[in-house]
């Protein structure tokens, strides 16, 4: 099967040319979006089976709430709607992020730049607005939005990119949640690429001031 593969990228090769490897991204740079990039007001709202409002939570409130089987069974929900946008009056800038962002967006072309949200797609265009707001260049900035608080989810769209762009050397991965953060740790230093070389990591958790925290490992190659 190796064999094939090997054949079948030297016949595309003998194709297309010899690749550009000047322009193949070395590193990707990875930003949750809430309480990371920006401390935001968007609210979870808990539904009651006639469709009323009956509380609502925070981004962070939510993450530590859950209902109860009696809730579950009675046919409570969660409304995320308001996540569907930002509302820049109400969001305030993290600076110690957006430094750090800034510094992204300004040194080059040779990394992918993504802001990861647990969001749904449909916050993009909310969250381009904002980066505006904030001066922010956000042309090479991609914007994913996963639709749900699993960790997982951020970590199937990582590895989807490590496995397009064999050329990445180094992964950057700031989070708010602690849960997203050690389950990208357990990812990184597990995973193997193509080429057998170890991928540098940066991984750090934003705390509730929004100063970072790095996650063991930092600049160092993973285990």
């Amino acid at each position: 099967m190796n064999s094939f593969k090997k054949i079948l990228e030297t016949w595309n090769l003998f194709i297309e040319g010899p690749e550009d490897k000047s322009q193949l991204p070395k590193s990707l740079r990875v930003l949750d979006f809430d309480h990371t990039v920006a401390f935001t007001g968007e609210k979870v709202y808990i539904m009651s089976p006639e469709g009323k409002k009956s509380g609502e939570l925070s981004s962070e409130e939510y993450t530590h709430h859950s209902f109860s089987d009696s809730e579950v069974m009675a046919g409570y929900y969660y409304d995320f709607s308001e996540f569907d946008d930002v509302n820049p009056g109400t969001a305030t800038e993290n600076i110690h992020v957006t430094e750090i962002l800034r510094n992204f967006v300004n040194a080059g072309h040779e990394r992918i730049i993504l802001i990861l949200t647990a969001r749904n797609q449909e916050s993009e265009s909310g969250i381009r607005n904002y980066f505006e707001t904030i001066g922010i260049d956000h042309g090479n900035i991609k914007v994913v939005g996963v639709g749900s608080s699993a960790p997982e989810k951020k970590v199937d769209e990582v590895k989807k990119i490590l496995e397009s762009n064999p050329s990445i050397e180094t992964v950057s991965f700031f989070d708010d949640s602690s849960a997203n953060t050690d389950e990208m740790m357990r990812f990184l230093r597990k995973y193997e690429k193509e080429s057998g070389i170890p991928v540098f990591f940066d991984i750090a958790k934003v705390e509730s001031d929004g100063k970072l925290t790095r996650m063991p490992g930092y600049r160092a190659r993973r285990k």
